[in-house]
């Protein structure tokens, strides 16, 4: 490496999208930690996902508070970006995930309840961005689901914990910006220019709303019969994911972007509401939902090393 490619590595250039990771690799532990329930999968699998998922977090936590007091302009600029704001949180949507992964009933508590209300915060603070700014319809693109998708996630741990009307309360914001952010985006692919090569990965964000709002719904159900939401959701994840399926020839091609974390999360989650719908009617679909968690797990371990790469050669460090 040059001294002018050595100069350009700089803690300056950590990207807010990796946040995503821990998004991603708790999604995978809860996957396979269904898997051992439902087929006796090794339990071990789960348990180091987990320990992965914290690791990311905390490490992640630790680099961007390292941007913020040694380069606060680098760092300002990221959470004031149009379009990288909205993966700001994508930190509060990995402390809830983590509370749900967590066994500890009063660290889990801890962890989804922090995270449901910073993430509450962050919403009002972006919606409220959304609605000043005169923003250019090529800023919006699939990232902008990521503050609903939030949402949606803080019924599965609350209305487990007893705290109903905070999960029905998450859950109406989250259905509600889902629709009309779903309406928006898909007006915006279909009529505006295509999206940069950077932001295609992004596409599978739309798979995260209805398999997390699937999840959610029969969370708020206590496990019952997930009914006609229940089918209109998963139904509407099983299409995004038929739809996404086409796009992945051109994707493959892509080279690598922080952005390969947007395939992570919405195919866990799609994976946990495929189990359950599996189980909920006894459909017989359990051996592609087997399919499904190994194309998954490949998918984010793939992504997973592809990203320890380029931070161990410094190309995560620098200026996109």
């Amino acid at each position: 490496m040059s001294q002018e490619e050595n100069a350009r590595v700089s803690l300056a250039h950590l990207p807010l999208p990796l946040f995503a990771a821990t998004m991603g690799l708790a999604g995978l532990a809860m996957v396979w930690n269904e898997s051992h329930s439902l087929w006796g999968w090794p339990a071990w699998v789960g348990e180091a996902v987990v320990v992965l998922a914290v690791i990311s977090f905390l490490a992640m936590a630790a680099g961007y508070a390292l941007k913020a007091a040694l380069h606060p302009s680098a760092a300002w600029g990221e959470v004031t970006h149009p379009v990288r704001l909205n993966f700001l949180p994508a930190v509060s949507i990995s402390l809830i995930l983590l509370g749900i992964v967590t066994e500890s009933e009063p660290l889990s508590t801890a962890l989804w309840g922090s995270g449901a209300l910073l993430h509450l915060i962050l919403m009002l603070a972006i919606v409220t961005s959304w609605m000043q700014r005169q923003l250019e319809l090529g800023t919006l693109n699939p990232v902008w689901f990521i503050p609903a998708v939030g949402n949606v996630l803080v019924p599965i741990p609350a209305a487990q914990a007893g705290y109903m009307e905070v999960a029905w309360f998450f859950f109406s914001i989250g259905l509600f910006f889902w629709l009309i952010l779903m309406t928006l985006v898909y007006y915006r692919l279909i009529f505006a220019p295509n999206l940069p090569a950077f932001l295609l990965p992004t596409l599978f964000v739309l798979l995260a709303p209805p398999a997390a709002g699937y999840l959610a719904w029969v969370s708020l159900l206590d496990g019952g019969d997930p009914g006609v939401v229940g089918r209109l959701l998963y139904y509407k994840a099983l299409f995004t994911f038929l739809l996404l399926l086409i796009q992945v020839p051109r994707l493959v091609r892509l080279p690598y972007y922080p952005s390969w974390w947007a395939y992570t999360f919405p195919l866990a989650a799609f994976c946990l509401a495929s189990q359950h719908f599996v189980q909920a009617y006894q459909t017989g679909g359990g051996r592609g939902v087997m399919l499904l968690v190994a194309l998954t797990t490949l998918v984010i371990a793939v992504v997973f090393v592809a990203t320890v790469i380029k931070l161990l050669s410094g190309k995560l460090l620098r200026p996109e």
